[in-house]
């Protein structure tokens, strides 16, 4: 049975008109899923650790109404993101995406999860430094999260806890902040942090990306998706992928899906 919140949150998003509805692949990986473009909205969220050809193709296809968040967090075919592609490859191919024509202003570098360690910081920075000289505007990071079956895939693998509460410490999660700003403002870039308490969070879905996206006057964003207290998402965010999580192939160990 739903919560009164919960309720209020699924009226509200009934209310969302499908003009006003931003579509977003929150649940799974669109280059598994390219059917999802043909449930695209006005405007769009596209998250994805893997730019194949292919959804290079349908990126530029429909370039003009996309924020894309690239998600590269420079573990890609380690134990904690063994079928994510490299930082090399990741790297080569979008600097394929923008010399095809997409517009780095609808690009946002996400660096997500951040291992909150000294070797997992030092893998984050080492990905910001070899994407800040293509002229990248935006870049969001965000702090793993430990799941308790985040936990278990993490012990099943040996792979040593970073931390035992759900939250790294907030003094720690400020500090990696603070390292990020040095190098963001070195480089005139807008960093925005996803979804961490105690620290000033930017929605994956903003005021931004609308005025980016030239639909100001066409978009109003309302209410909230009610996800997490920290998360800040409007109402108008809507899935389009079709897939099911567990049909993503990219086997994170960090997933928040347990199956």
């Amino acid at each position: 049975m739903r919560s009164k919140k919960q309720n209020e949150v699924v009226l509200m998003k009934e209310k969302v008109d499908i003009t006003q509805q931003v579509g977003i692949t929150e649940s799974g990986e669109i280059a598994f899923n390219l059917e999802a473009f043909d449930n695209l909205r006005n405007a769009n969220i596209i998250i994805t650790k893997r730019l194949t050809d292919k959804l290079i193709d349908k990126l530029i296809e429909n370039k003009d109404k996309i924020i894309l968040h690239l998600t590269c967090t420079g573990m890609g075919g380690t134990k904690i993101e063994p079928f994510v592609p490299t930082l090399d490859v990741t790297y080569e191919k979008f600097k394929k995406l923008i010399e095809k024509g997409f517009p780095i202003s609808h690009v946002v570098l996400r660096i997500d999860p951040i291992v909150p360690t000294e070797k997992g910081v030092g893998t984050a920075i080492k990905v910001f430094e070899k994407f800040a000289p293509l002229k990248i505007e935006r870049v969001r990071i965000s702090i793993l999260d430990m799941y308790k079956h985040v936990k278990d895939r993490f012990n099943e693998k040996g792979i040593p806890l970073p931390f035992e509460d759900f939250h790294s410490p907030l003094s720690l999660r400020k500090s990696i902040y603070d390292t990020f700003l040095y190098y963001t403002n070195k480089y005139d870039i807008d960093l925005e942090v996803c979804g961490e308490p105690g620290i000033e969070s930017i929605p994956c879905l903003s005021q931004k990306d609308i005025d980016i996206l030239g639909m100001s006057d066409k978009i109003t964003l309302v209410g909230s998706a009610g996800q997490r207290k920290s998360c800040g998402c409007p109402a108008n965010k809507h899935e389009i992928l079709s897939d099911k999580p567990h049909q993503c192939k990219n086997s994170c160990l960090y997933c928040f899906w347990k199956s």
